[in-house]
Formats: C-alpha cells, structure tokens, sequence
C-alpha cells in the first residue's frame, strides 16, 4: 500500500469551500451595477498589514496596478491606431477589476473575515498570509528588474490563481494577454517616434 500524503487543504474543506463560494458569488453577481471605483469598507484597514487586511490591500493594490501598467503601456508604448481600440475596451475592463475589487471588500464586511468564502477560496489557493506575500515580492523584483513583458507575464501567474475565485477577472486577463502580445510583437510607439531614417528613405524612391 503507497503511503497517503498528506495535503493543506481536505477534500471536505475543498468541498465546503467550493459551494459557499458559488453561493457567494452569485449573490455578489445579483448586487452588482455599473458605477465607479468601489468604497474602500471602514473596517478595512488602509495600512493593514498582516492577516486578512494585509491580504486585501495586497491583493488590491495588485488589481490597481494592473490597471495603471496596462493604462501607461496603452499610452506610451502602443501606436495611436491600436491604442484606439484597447482604448475603446479599456473602460470595460476597468469595471471589470472594479467589480473584482468590492468583492474582496466585501471580505470586510463579515463578522469573521478568515471565515468569508472568499477569503477561504484565496488561502485554499495560496494567495494569503506568507505564501501571497512571497509572490507579491517576487512580481514587485520583476517589475523593478524587467522589461514590460516580463512584468505582464508575472502578473498573469497570479491572475489565473485569482480567477476562480473573483471570476470577473477573466475578460481582464484576456485583455491583458492581447496587450502583452501587442508590446511583444507589434510596433512600439517609442521607438517609431525616433525616426530614425527620417531623411534618409532610398527605399521608397
């Protein structure tokens, strides 16, 4: 007989989790409507560091910074023509993250918030307490010793741990991923307002 292994997180704990989250979910997918950036809760915390608060603003923080990386490479880095159309979408995108955000607030608003399903769904993923905080270190070294490419792709790590819990989340990552791949292999905005051969064409002649 092989020996059992033993693991974090019990097939009841997985079993329990799963269905209060989907139950949550869909009672935060009943509340939601278009509007701004969400309120930050009172019993949050804004400076919070460790345990859940720690855990939310991390998490936070890391959905505003996506959005600010894909908003400055949309305006520095991508051409006019396309920037256009990720403009066009980019509004969508930011409800998207909106939405992500006041569901991690609403962890906040419970009378337990290590008990909240989605608190739960993100400890049985590793995205609380040291584990979260060892990714968020790594990908804050990788935006400060990378090129953009790099960044976006430490980012997408931690988006698909996130998505199965703040499902709004997957369009942002598909729209990230068509950014990434526009700044890897599309023309880049910097580098064709040099113009380098601004006087000197001879092969349009």
């Amino acid at each position: 007989m092989s020996p059992q292994v033993e693991t974090l997180v019990s097939e009841k704990d997985v079993i329990t989790t799963k269905k209060e989250l989907d139950e949550w979910k869909e009672r935060m997918a009943q509340q939601r409507q278009r509007g701004g950036e969400p309120a930050h809760p009172p019993a949050l915390d804004p400076k919070g560091k460790g345990g859940w608060q720690g855990d939310v603003n991390l998490l936070v923080a890391f959905l505003k910074g996506l959005q600010k990386l894909m908003e400055r490479l949309i305006a520095d880095r991508v051409p006019d023509d396309s920037a256009k159309r990720f403009n066009a979408v980019f509004p969508d995108v930011v409800q998207n993250i909106n939405w992500a955000i006041s569901d991690l607030y609403d962890i906040a608003n419970a009378v337990d918030p290590k008990g909240h399903p989605c608190y739960m769904a993100l400890e049985a993923r590793g995205l609380t307490e040291e584990s979260l905080e060892l990714k968020m270190a790594e990908t804050d070294d990788r935006i400060n010793d990378s090129p953009p490419v790099a960044v976006l792709e430490r980012f997408d790590h931690i988006m698909g741990s996130l998505i199965p819990v703040l499902y709004s989340l997957e369009p942002v990552k598909e729209f990230k991923e068509t950014l990434e791949s526009r700044i890897k292999h599309g023309g880049d905005k910097v580098i064709q307002s040099l113009n380098i051969f601004r006087d000197q064409q001879p092969w349009h002649r």
